[in-house]
């Protein structure tokens, strides 16, 4: 992890803290974290994300006020809904093919809290952008880093046991490296505060998560 993220990752932990409490509020639950800390919850949209009165949109797809949405901004929303509807169609795979009991509950965790994040995400371009102009963000998609390609879900389909352990780790962590140097580029960005809230929290959860992926990894049995 590079020291940018780092520091971003620290930081946006005690945002991220605040934000679960108010989980139930905002409309994008997930499960409670577990005291244990086996369980790792991608954090609700950080404050101003979902709604900024103070920064509403203009015709042109921007905002005035403390938050100024720029490209970068909607480039790095748009590509994000695609790259965490990846980790959830991998991860739903799952059920009644993993083996490893923790891999199941994190998997588990992905699913639903990637799944409601993206709407999120979606929601947030909606509110900023056209219907034209939204689908043209998502061709950003095409070359986002850590993709799954389509390849590797249809593997996992035909996989279960220690082989579907197997690809799904070797597949997941690489995916969400990827969104780690994804949430780097656009903290190197200005932009609408709310979306660097957001690139934070996105790479404390997932940091967090690919520390459980490399412990798990370790573990596994051989092919």
């Amino acid at each position: 992890m590079t020291p940018t993220i780092r520091a971003a990752a620290v930081r946006a932990f005690g945002i991220a803290v605040a934000t679960l409490m108010a989980v139930g509020a905002s409309g994008c639950t997930g499960p409670a974290p577990d005291p244990s800390g086996t369980d790792f919850v991608t954090p609700a949209p950080p404050d101003g994300a979902e709604s900024d009165d103070s920064a509403r949109p203009d015709a042109d797809g921007t905002t005035t006020g403390d938050g100024e949405t720029t490209s970068a901004d909607v480039a790095f929303i748009a590509t994000m809904v695609e790259h965490h509807e990846q980790a959830v169609e991998l991860a739903e795979l799952a059920p009644g093919r993993v083996a490893d009991p923790e891999l199941a509950d994190l998997a588990g965790l992905i699913a639903v809290t990637q799944a409601a994040e993206a709407e999120s995400m979606r929601g947030w371009l909606e509110r900023r952008r056209s219907a034209d102009d939204a689908a043209a963000g998502h061709e950003h998609a095409e070359s986002m880093a850590g993709e799954i390609s389509r390849s590797t879900i249809d593997r996992a389909a035909e996989l279960e046991g220690g082989a579907f352990d197997r690809l799904f780790v070797s597949a997941m962590i690489p995916h969400h490296r990827g969104a780690l140097l994804m949430s780097e580029a656009r903290l190197a960005e200005s932009g609408d505060p709310a979306v660097a809230r957001w690139a934070r929290a996105i790479a404390t959860s997932q940091a967090l998560e690919i520390d459980r992926l490399l412990e798990i990894e370790a573990r596994l049995p051989a092919g």
